[in-house]
């Protein structure tokens, strides 16, 4: 229960409630509940406080009176102040609301003072504009009055006045009446270039239908006109320049163009000239360069004395480039002898060109410096149409020249050992004919892998592994700064690219050490040394021999530029440059070389011989050169053998190179035909079961005939040892494929292995392309001199048909381990006999003799 709280505590809680907004402070007081019977209580106390505040309020203000007097004096002091503004306010507005009156006043008098002013001025300016006008019209009528009568430059000068009167118009320039004066002028000025082009064509006549110009100094009019009014008026109307052009054109299609050009009637026009008057007449009689520039001089001459210099001048630098132009075109390069026996005449037709353009100086003309650069460029030109002329005769040589064949004979002394392979079954010293070649090589080593057989390039001994370093050197030289226009544009013009030169040509090789006749070693005995001439004869084109001509023909026309005779004339100095054209030629040559021979059915073999023959006769003719030289009365700088050799060293790697890579071609062609075909076999798998061993004889047959088609269309074109050698290069091949795929087999049937075996017969009757006749008329098989896997081959066929005792004597005492590697033959073994203590005897005792 809350205790009780007095009436007078709840009094002053509300009271402390109502005047500071306190809360009671006392739990009690704030928990009491108010009864109705406290309500009179508390009514008397707020009553009571009321009084208390009423009583205080006028206690305070009975002590603050006189202060609150005083600030409602202040107030009323205040007030008065602020009506006084108010007044002076209201007048200054007044004030200022008169003054903006008056200044609208002043801005509109000032306005129409203004205006008043800019009407003056306008009137004053169209007063002079009209005057002006006046005046331009009177200067029109002054000018117009000045034409009629024939006075045309003072007309002239007349509009001149009046275009500068019209341009201080101001802004009247677009008014109608200034339109209609200009209109005036316009057609004034019209009028009187119309007058003046009259008087032209009367002073300048041309007469297209009788082809002729006249060139008068004056005529008759209704006034006479002489032609420098005539020219005073064009350059004042700014008209001379076109109708200089205008002449210039007339002058070429009527007299120069018919003088120095081939009409469509195929006929050159002369003129000849009557006081004023040039005119075409009939033709030509005379056709050399001299009677040209006799006509020329004629012409100029005319056109000096008959136009003052203000219209020569400017003409001629239309004229005298037409002229340069059409001479140099069609009589001067023309002209450039193709041999130096013309080059006197030409030198003759030089100083004619120099004495016509030391004329034009002289007249003060212009556009003749280009006769003058070409005279001085003559010896440039020369030596390009040079280079021309050799390319296009080369170029109409080819078609020809390569259905010309012949046979060669190549003759090269070696000295050889009775040692060498040539001597391998004989002692004769005339066996080494059946062995060489081009190349001077004899055989290939008879131990080569598959890889090298697939690359063969036996006939110039690519597949040999060691490059002469001097060679190496000489191919990385740069080539010698005359070459520079002969670049070798046609190294890579053949089907399969090459840009590396090909090796050149090493002495010949021997097979190894103890060379095998029919299996056997052959004795040895002590090499001897001896002095022998190669002859070999082969086929070529006449195309080698064709250029060499060409070559010879650049070298006596080098040694005759230099001669006393003609060593000061003009073309001397290109003598130097005439050393380019044969590497021009060798250039074409290995650029067309395949389009050209490509009808031949062995186009391949035919560069090949050619590129042989012809490096052989460029070292030929180097060799020779360097001796004449030693004789020669040119200079070092200009011989031969020291101008053309670093040129033609270059040139003959490049040629020997190409014919290399045309060999190579045709090698691979026929390899991969010969492959092909027995490919058909598919590995002669099953080559005993019907249908497919029809497919195998077909693939052995169409094989050995392959080869011998080959050779009927070798045979006549290559040596006979070059001939031997690529034969023996397919045969390689072939053979390589069929004894790889035998070994690849891995169970060989009887009835299979007589089948393989009747193939090896077969593919044995080839050796019949090298059967090849000594010094004393006997017959010798070079089968397995010229085809390095023949042997293996003939090891093979041995195994298909020997009994496994027969296999490992022919390992252990005979030469089987020399052709074929332990396992190889192992594999054999393990393909045609069946698992047994022998057949596993037999392959244990191999593999421990094989050799490492």
């Amino acid at each position: 229960m809350p205790s009780q709280v007095s009436d007078h505590q709840l009094g002053d809680a509300l009271l402390q409630s109502a005047a500071h907004g306190a809360f009671p402070q006392d739990e009690h007081v704030a928990s009491a509940t108010v009864p109705s019977s406290a309500l009179p209580k508390l009514l008397e106390v707020v009553a009571k406080a009321r009084e208390d505040t009423k009583n205080e309020v006028r206690k305070l203000s009975t002590e603050a009176a006189p202060d609150v007097d005083g600030w409602i004096a202040q107030a009323r002091k205040l007030q008065d102040d602020i009506k006084r503004s108010q007044e002076t306010a209201k007048d200054i507005v007044k004030q200022a609301e008169a003054g903006k009156e008056n200044t609208a006043r002043v801005q509109d008098a000032a306005s129409k003072v203004s205006l008043l002013h800019t009407e003056i001025a306008y009137n004053e300016s169209l007063a002079q504009a009209v005057e002006q006008l006046r005046d331009i019209s009177t200067l029109l009528d002054s000018a117009q009055n000045a034409a009629v009568h024939g006075h045309v430059i003072h007309a002239i000068q007349i509009l001149e006045d009046a275009d500068g009167a019209f341009q201080r118009l101001g802004p009247f320039t677009t008014t109608r009446v200034v339109g209609v004066l200009k209109n005036k002028e316009e057609q004034l000025k019209k009028a009187i270039v119309e007058t003046v082009t009259e008087s032209w064509n009367g002073l300048i006549s041309v007469d297209n239908t009788s082809h002729r110009i006249a060139l008068h100094q004056s005529i008759e009019r209704e006034a006479k006109v002489d032609i420098n009014t005539t020219i005073e008026a064009l350059t004042k109307l700014g008209l001379l320049d076109s109708f200089v052009t205008r002449l210039s054109r007339d002058l070429d299609r009527v007299i120069i163009f018919p003088r120095l050009a081939m009409g469509t009637d195929r006929v050159v026009s002369a003129f000849e000239i009557q006081e004023d008057v040039i005119q075409r007449a009939g033709p030509v009689n005379d056709g050399r360069i001299k009677a040209t520039l006799e006509d020329i001089h004629l012409l100029v001459e005319f056109l000096s004395t008959r136009l003052p210099p203000s219209i020569a001048v400017p003409l001629s630098s239309k004229v005298i480039p037409i002229v340069a132009s059409r001479l140099i075109s069609n009589l001067l390069l023309p002209a450039v002898p193709l041999s130096t026996e013309g080059i006197p005449h030409f030198q003759e037709s030089l100083s004619y060109v120099l004495g016509l353009v030391e004329y034009l100086d002289e007249l003060g003309w212009s556009g003749q410096n280009r006769l003058a650069e070409w005279v001085d460029k003559s010896a440039e030109i020369w030596l390009a149409k040079q280079k021309e002329h050799a390319i296009s005769r080369v170029q109409a040589m080819f078609p020809k020249t390569v259905r010309e064949k012949k046979t060669v004979e190549r003759v090269e002394t070696q000295v050889i050992s009775k040692g060498d392979a040539l001597h391998a079954g004989d002692e004769q010293e005339d066996d080494w004919a059946a062995d060489w070649d081009e190349e001077g090589e004899v055989t290939e080593e008879k131990k080569q892998t598959v890889e090298d057989e697939e690359e063969d390039m036996s006939a110039w001994g690519e597949d040999d592994d060691v490059v002469d370093d001097e060679l190496k050197e000489q191919e990385t030289k740069e080539k010698p700064a005359d070459a520079e226009d002969a670049d070798d544009w046609g190294a890579d013009w053949d089907d399969e690219t090459d840009t590396k030169p090909a090796a050149s040509p090493k002495p010949a090789r021997t097979i190894p050490e103890q060379p095998k006749t029919n299996g056997k070693p052959a004795s040895q005995k002590q090499p001897a040394n001896q002095e022998v001439t190669l002859r070999e004869t082969y086929t070529v084109t006449a195309i080698p021999d064709a250029i060499m001509e060409i070559i010879l023909q650049v070298i006596a026309e080098v040694d005759t530029l230099n001669s006393p005779e003609l060593v000061k004339s003009a073309i001397a100095p290109a003598s130097g440059g005439l050393y380019a054209i044969p590497s021009l030629l060798l250039a074409m040559y290995r650029a067309t070389a395949v389009m050209h021979y490509s009808k031949d059915v062995a186009s391949n073999m035919l560069i090949y011989n050619d590129c042989q023959r012809l490096s052989d006769r460029l070292r030929l003719f180097l060799q020779d050169q360097a001796e004449k030289d030693q004789t020669s009365a040119l200079p070092q700088h200009l011989q031969p053998s020291k101008r053309l050799k670093p040129m033609l060293e270059s040139d003959i790697k490049s040629v020997d190179g190409f014919g290399k890579r045309a060999y190579g071609r045709e090698m691979e062609s026929q390899r991969q035909i010969i492959r092909d075909h027995l490919e058909d076999a598919q590995g002669f798998q099953g080559c005993t079961n019907v249908p497919f061993a029809t497919v195998c004889d077909d693939a052995i047959a169409t094989t050995i005939d392959r080869i011998g088609d080959v050779k009927r269309q070798w045979q006549n074109v290559l040596s006979h040892s070059a001939l031997l050698q690529s034969l023996g290069s397919l045969v390689s091949a072939a053979l390589t494929k069929f004894v790889t795929d035998v070994e690849d087999m891995s169970d060989i049937a009887e009835d299979e292995s007589r089948k393989l075996h009747g193939y090896c017969v077969s593919l044995a009757t080839l050796s019949q392309h090298f059967q090849t006749e000594d010094g004393n008329g006997e017959t010798r098989d070079m089968a397995g001199i010229y085809t390095p896997n023949w042997f293996k081959f003939q090891y093979l066929s041995e195994i298909l048909d020997s009994s496994l005792a027969d296999i490992k004597y022919f390992w252990t005492d005979g030469e089987l381990k020399l052709e074929m590697e332990a396992d190889e033959v192992v594999g054999l073994i393990e393909a045609l006999f069946a698992p047994s203590d022998h057949r596993r005897r037999a392959i244990a005792e191999i593999r421990r003799t094989s050799m490492t």
